[in-house]
């Protein structure tokens, strides 16, 4: 526990941080704006996709069965009025700024016409698409590679629609190329209408919501100081109890005791010789129970438990059980400033660790350490009291629950916003591990 950083083992317990939380509401609030708003470009998209293929198909049927259909067998075989009628419907069609090509196959693959002369009996392989529509299928894709040296005004893939035409006995099929910008302005025009609603939405309800949630955050941050207030009443409650306990003792039964010691003492030389070992011995009792006393007194209230004073009281915790023959390793360092609660906590949670120890854990070895950790903000008082003996239960891994002095401890910790862990000790044993801040001064 002399690193600059706590241990890794330690389990790591949230703060009451009430505005982080209000933050992290405020993030998720934003995160979900960001997600509807991909989700509706993304959808947006896909049913403007749909739409523009299903529009162009339904446009490009009207030119097949109407426009320029039924002008196909006198383009292919009629008099020149009847080529130039078709140049013409052709040529009207093209006016659609959204159509760009106009081509004519028959079921060889050869262009039989197309708005572009140059292409005009140029012979391609068959597609798939064009097989389709030369079964009689109408077939609408947004094709990156265009059978025909498609040129549009974009760079995007081209929007092609396939109808099946008959003229003069052949199957043919005509082919219509569209802008692909026609998907674009789709999506434009339903991002326009489904996004400020589905956002609108999702604004007003965290307007609503963010209050009520701020409102909540103010209700459980009033809870905390008032669970804190009254833990401070009855920690300086019990302290003041402990305080006039330890005096009542030293000035009434020590004092009377230490009396009789004395008075044994003086009265040894003037009994009779036989007598004066029962004296010695009576002496000897009242002597024990005086100490017995003052040890009391000391786990009552002790006398010292500054930064200063801690160290010491650390030493005087481990005697009995140095008295039990165990050894205990004890490290203390230099420790900033404490307030007397956590100071106190750091000494309760100490004693009642020892005597798990002394009672439970049939060890041979302790080690106790008591040392500042971190820096800043971040500085810490951290102790731990770990033990070769047989450990902590299974069930009992990372909680202190089922051994009530622990989970005392545990609580007036977590009420001085420290962090408290207890585990078993690599190696065999238990371990008890407490950081408590030091800039927090309760």
């Amino acid at each position: 526990m002399a690193t600059a950083a706590p241990p890794p083992w330690y389990r790591r317990l949230p703060g009451s941080g009430h505005a982080r939380e209000l933050t992290y509401f405020a993030g998720a609030a934003v995160l979900a704006l960001i997600a509807v708003s991909t989700a509706t470009v993304l959808i947006s998209e896909r049913i403007a996709r749909s739409n523009a293929l299903e529009e162009v198909e339904r446009t490009t049927v009207r030119i097949a069965d109407l426009a320029i259909g039924p002008l196909v067998p006198g383009y292919l075989n009629g008099s020149v009025a009847d080529r130039v009628e078709f140049e013409r419907a052709v040529a009207n069609r093209l006016r659609d700024p959204t159509i760009e090509s106009v081509v004519i196959w028959d079921d060889e693959g050869r262009v039989v016409y197309s708005s572009r002369r140059e292409l005009i009996g140029e012979r391609f392989p068959l597609s798939d698409e064009l097989r389709s529509a030369l079964a009689g299928t109408l077939v609408a894709e947004v094709a990156d590679s265009p059978e025909t040296a498609y040129e549009g005004n974009g760079s995007g893939p081209a929007l092609e629609v396939y109808a099946p035409l008959s003229g003069n006995g052949r199957d043919l099929v005509l082919e219509v190329y569209y802008d692909d910008t026609v998907i674009e302005r789709q999506a434009s025009r339903l991002r326009g209408e489904v996004l400020p609603m589905a956002l609108g939405g999702l604004v007003l309800l965290q307007l609503v919501q963010f209050p009520i949630a701020a409102s909540l955050a103010r209700r459980v941050r009033r809870n905390d100081e008032e669970r804190t207030a009254l833990a401070d009443a009855a920690l300086v409650a019990s302290e003041r109890e402990r305080r006039a306990i330890a005096a009542d003792l030293h000035d009434g039964p020590v004092q009377d005791l230490a009396g009789v010691s004395y008075a044994l003492s003086a009265l040894r030389n003037s009994v009779p010789e036989p007598r004066q070992a029962m004296v010695d011995r009576l002496a000897g009792v009242v002597r024990t129970a005086v100490a017995s006393l003052r040890r009391v007194m000391l786990d009552v209230y002790p006398p010292d438990l500054s930064a200063d004073g801690l160290p010491r009281a650390l030493d005087d915790l481990v005697l009995p059980l140095q008295e039990q023959g165990l050894t205990v390793d004890v490290r203390t360092g230099p420790l900033p400033p404490l307030g007397p609660q956590q100071a106190a906590t750091l000494y309760r949670t100490a004693k009642e660790a020892l005597a798990n120890v002394a009672h439970h854990a049939q060890a041979q070895h302790v080690w106790v350490s008591l040392e500042a950790a971190g820096s800043g903000r971040r500085s810490v008082v951290a102790l731990e009291v770990a033990d070769d003996g047989v450990g902590f239960p299974s069930y009992h891994q990372g909680s202190p629950d089922g051994h009530l002095g622990l989970k005392l401890s545990c609580d007036r910790v977590l009420a001085l916003g420290g962090r408290f862990d207890t585990g078993n000790r690599p190696g065999g044993g238990a371990r008890v591990a407490v950081e408590l801040p030091v800039d927090r001064q309760v």
